[in-house]
């Protein structure tokens, strides 16, 4: 059976939490955790944002000059950045479910929990 391994820079994933929603009925969710969507560093000062969003999936890469810290940056506009690990699962298929933010997420991650539904519940998966 083929067993995919991820090169190593998609190895490690940084998660990216935030208020701001254009979306009225995401205002019901814990402030400061909305939307969430992943950032992989590609290089130095490169970096690739995957952002589904409602109605497109931003694919969209970022380029910095020498010593600038996006991460840094991201925070200080108030978003919550949490490292992961992505996870070797096995090989079956994970539960279906309304796709969102955080089922890509936990998609890409290897994060097989049904129970995890928003953004908070996500951070603090993460956070564990």
């Amino acid at each position: 059976m083929f067993k995919y391994t991820p090169p190593p820079f998609f190895r490690r994933f940084y998660i990216v939490f935030q208020d701001e929603t254009s979306l009225w009925w995401l205002r019901l969710l814990k402030p400061g955790f909305r939307h969430c969507y992943i950032l992989v560093r590609l290089g130095e000062n490169h970096w690739l944002e995957l952002n589904p969003t409602s109605n497109f999936f931003y694919f969209t890469v970022h380029r910095f000059g020498s010593g600038y810290d996006y991460l840094a940056a991201l925070e200080n506009n108030g978003c919550c950045i949490v490292p992961a690990e992505v996870k070797m699962v096995p090989h079956r298929p994970l539960p279906l479910f309304f796709f969102n933010c955080v089922e890509f997420v936990k998609h890409a991650l290897g994060i097989n929990n049904r129970l995890i539904i928003t953004p908070y519940q996500l951070w603090k998966y993460l956070k564990m």
